[in-house]
């Protein structure tokens, strides 16, 4: 009986490790981030189009991940109802006797595991668009304000080697915010540059002097990614685009972060003065909110 019993409290403890509740949770942080990116998208586009919201998927994962935090605590407290503490150390039974007839147990992930990471399709990109290659740094920033820093960091010395080390290195979530977090500043500095508010006369000005500056550093990048951020910086019709060649989700988010760096060298900038171009940006922002509502 005690073998029995040990038996199944191991099959009950091995049933709780393996309830997938960390990869819910990162399935979660990763589709509220795509809500963000997506709210964007859809505030952005000159036409924008239905798109179902994301928000009830997220909190049905929310409610998936307690659930399995719910199960895995009724399985430990059914350990203890039959005698075992939650803890403790169950060996696993023997199954000698029938080892050649048992199918292949399940590949168990150990409980400290970290939680499941995107593809490499971010770094691949980047790789790609930077004409660059070679080790992956481990540890990269952790926000993607952050990263827009360090990244305007490498335009300065034109330092294609950098830059790469620094997009590579961040987790694909973190690259692609870029997105959302470099357009407003990137129509600040172009205003800055112009002395003006850019409006889509500007449009061919800005893109004789920034499109080559961009591709000392993105080799790679098609004219039209540039273009096409340029247009949404002077509120202008986006170029023409063939259908069949759609633009890699990585190029626009690596794009824009340049072009800041790039416009924060043209208007005499340093990098460490993007925090300052924030500050400048917010107040501006607010003088046209109290001017719309005197």
């Amino acid at each position: 009986m005690s073998s029995l019993l040990h038996a199944l409290a191991y099959r009950i403890q091995e049933v709780g490790e393996e309830l997938p509740v960390g990869q819910v949770a990162t399935a979660a942080d990763r589709l509220r981030a795509a809500n963000g990116l997506l709210a964007w998208v859809m505030r952005a586009s000159a036409t924008p189009a239905p798109a179902p919201t994301l928000t009830a998927a997220g909190e049905h994962l929310d409610h998936a991940a307690g659930a399995l935090l719910a199960a895995r605590e009724a399985l430990a407290g059914y350990l203890v109802s039959i005698g075992l503490p939650r803890d403790a150390a169950v060996p696993p039974p023997d199954r000698d006797w029938h080892a050649a007839l048992a199918p292949a147990a399940p590949r168990r992930v150990a409980a400290d595991a970290p939680p499941p990471k995107l593809t490499h399709f971010w770094a691949d990109r980047v790789d790609e668009l930077t004409e660059r290659s070679g080790s992956r740094p481990e540890h990269g920033a952790e926000s993607t304000v952050d990263l827009l820093h360090r990244c305007a960091k490498a335009v300065p010395d034109e330092d294609r080697g950098r830059l790469r080390r620094e997009l590579a290195a961040v987790d694909p979530a973190v690259g692609l915010g870029l997105s959302a977090v470099a357009p407003a500043p990137l129509r600040f500095l172009a205003a800055r540059l112009l002395d003006h508010p850019p409006s889509k006369e500007d449009l061919p000005a800005l893109r004789e002097e920034l499109l080559p500056r961009v591709r000392k550093l993105l080799p790679a990048v098609d004219d039209i990614v540039v273009d096409e951020l340029l247009a949404r910086a002077c509120y202008a019709p986006p170029p023409e685009r063939d259908e069949d060649r759609p633009t890699h989700p990585v190029d626009a988010a690596v794009a824009a972060a340049v072009l800041v760096g790039v416009l924060l060298k043209a208007t005499g900038r340093e990098p460490d003065d993007l925090d300052k171009v924030a500050r400048e940006l917010r107040e501006a922002q607010e003088r046209e909110d109290r001017e719309r509502r005197g």
